[in-house]
């Protein structure tokens, strides 16, 4: 009995032992299943990156666009990708993995698909997506393109009818990835829809990145290979071809300022290339005897024309300013009382203070919508003026602004303006037809806004608002020439 007592001791003994449990195996697998999770939301994060500057490419592509920048992105001392700037498009980021180093290691089972998306150019010279090699389309079938922008909605009608179409809204759109389910999902309608591919943990993970193969550049150009082949080839803005063709100036005078400035191979000539790279023309006009400067629109790097830039030119009859201005800074124009005409462009979103003082011979004048700022005295003693349009989202009319339009006969004043300075229409003593379309009386700076315009002028405004203007500071002054007006 003995001896059997210490047989079943011993068993249990062994037994208790080999039921000691080892839980490395499982912590190292849940690890593993964490590590490889990370990977593939880092992997997706880095592929919509690629998706959207692949886009980015094929629209600077579209437009014409240079790179002015090459930079490495590294990651403990090994590339992992790049930096890319334009010459006009916003920089972008590249990631590009390469033999598999960034890949993600998979479980037993299904290996894993990563979805190669890229473009390619049809027939008709457009870059389409491309999905592992096929045409990426929509659920009508249409070939979804990686140039432009979303299209828009069409326009509301008329009177009951109905709006036109708007442009395709499929094309230039950016396809998005996501990883659910332990599947690659993709959507071409900015995530309002899923549609399932291939499976993302499988054996032996693919490369990393399944879009950019390899950046490579040279003296002229920067290439981005594709995982697909294709090359997608862009210039450097420093080693693009320059236009060389020459501008034929009216004005020598002008023509002997540019050359002087900006004619940097030393021909005597200035080209469109030369033009284009200016970027501001600073004070070199000042107060000159230049008559006339219609090539400043080639000049198509400048964006202001800055403080006192042609004052006093008192020669200057006509000037085209470059569409992409959109600042004309103060006194810009002051004092050309030979200037007849000008075109303000249609982005111009600033006018600054006397920007057109004392141009004596200018007739007409159009603030377009986008100017929000007009300063102080911008119009004042242009004697000649007959017309001025006045930009829909000016909300103050400052001081002395339109004083002394002695042959303005007609004003009308934005819905959105709220003041008035003083002395705004002061001396417009031909001015006999004030159109105020605001519903609440502006506030006027004063008894002088509308000092000395003609004695028999008529307001007319809002017919709502009719009493409130004749009971409104400064407006009562001209009670018995208020009127109500259908705007």
């Amino acid at each position: 009995m003995k001896k059997l007592l210490s047989l079943i001791t011993l068993m249990c003994v062994i037994v208790l032992s080999s039921c000691k449990y080892n839980d490395d195996d499982l912590w190292n697998s849940v690890h593993g299943l964490e590590d490889r999770v990370a990977k593939l939301e880092e992997l997706c994060k880095q592929m919509n990156t690629n998706i959207s500057s692949l886009q980015t490419l094929v629209t600077a592509l579209q437009n014409n666009d240079y790179i002015t920048g090459v930079t490495p992105i590294t990651n403990d001392g090994e590339i992992i990708g790049y930096t890319i700037t334009f010459a006009k498009s916003n920089s972008i980021t590249i990631y590009n993995g390469t033999d598999g180093k960034d890949g993600v290691d998979g479980e037993d089972g299904t290996d894993a698909v990563t979805p190669t998306i890229g473009v390619k150019q049809d027939s008709d010279g457009v870059y389409y997506w491309t999905l592992n090699g096929e045409w990426l389309t929509d659920e009508h079938g249409n070939k979804i393109k990686a140039e432009g922008s979303d299209g828009k909605d069409g326009s509301d009608g008329e009177d009951g009818n109905d709006g036109a179409d708007g442009t395709n809204g499929k094309d230039g759109i950016t396809p998005q990835f996501k990883i659910e389910n332990d599947y690659w999902y993709i959507s071409y309608n900015n995530g309002e829809t899923w549609e399932q591919l291939a499976k993302a943990t499988g054996e032996d993970g693919k490369d990393g990145d399944s879009i950019f193969k390899a950046v490579t550049q040279d003296d002229k150009n920067v290439y981005f290979e594709l995982t697909d082949g294709t090359i997608i080839t862009i210039a450097k803005s420093d080693q693009a071809e320059e236009d060389t063709t020459i501008i034929q100036f009216k004005d020598e005078s002008v023509k002997a300022i540019c050359i002087k400035n900006w004619d940097t191979n030393k021909d005597g000539e200035l080209s469109h290339g030369e033009a284009t790279k200016v970027t501001s023309i600073r004070k070199f006009f000042r107060g000159t005897t230049i008559q006339s400067f219609d090539e400043l629109q080639y000049f198509t790097s400048i964006d202001e024309i800055g403080v006192e830039t042609f004052k006093q030119c008192k020669n200057l009859t006509t000037i085209t300013i470059p569409q992409n201005v959109i600042w004309i800074e103060e006194s810009a124009f002051s004092g050309c009382n030979s200037l007849v005409d000008i075109i303000i462009p249609t982005d111009v979103t600033w006018i600054g203070s006397s920007a057109f003082l004392n141009c004596s011979r200018l007739e007409n004048i159009t603030i377009p919508n986008n100017v929000i700022v007009l300063g102080n005295s911008a119009f004042q003693g242009c004697t000649n003026l007959t017309t001025a349009i006045i930009s829909n989202n000016i909300t103050k009319i400052g001081v002395s602004t339109f004083s002394g339009c002695s042959n303005l006969t007609q004003i009308i004043i934005p819905q959105n303006v709220t003041s008035i300075g003083s002395s705004a229409f002061s001396n417009c003593n031909k001015l006999t037809e004030i159109y105020c379309t605001p519903t609440t009386p502006p506030t006027l700076d004063g008894n002088t806004v509308f000092n000395s315009i003609a004695s028999n002028a008529v307001f007319y405004v809002p017919r709502e608002s009719v009493e409130e203007y004749k009971a409104a500071d400064g407006w009562k002054t001209y009670a018995n020439q208020i009127v109500g007006y259908d705007f």
